[in-house]
């Protein structure tokens, strides 16, 4: 096992580098990946993830929609107050 911060080779079970004091990971083997053809008869939803954001994206841009309208009725409203209406 090689020391990733000094390049120190250290026996497989140490668990700091022996030069460096550096903590040590052991190596993690990567699983191999086999693609496996999909029968035509299965298929993934994929719609089900983009129309609960669609509609949190909806319901948000409503959201301000709605703010903004209030705030101008409330701008509105209070320059009427002061003009003399």
């Amino acid at each position: 096992m090689f020391c990733r911060k000094c390049g120190e080779e250290n026996p497989e079970n140490a668990v700091f580098c022996r030069n460096c004091g550096e903590r040590l990971e052991k190596e993690v083997k990567k699983a191999e990946v086999i693609d496996t053809p999909i029968n035509n008869n299965q298929y993934r939803n994929t719609n089900e993830s983009t129309t609960t954001s669609s509609r949190s994206s909806k319901s948000d841009s409503m959201g301000w929609i709605a703010c903004c309208c209030i705030g101008i009725f409330v701008i509105f409203i209070i320059s009427a107050l002061f003009s003399g209406f």
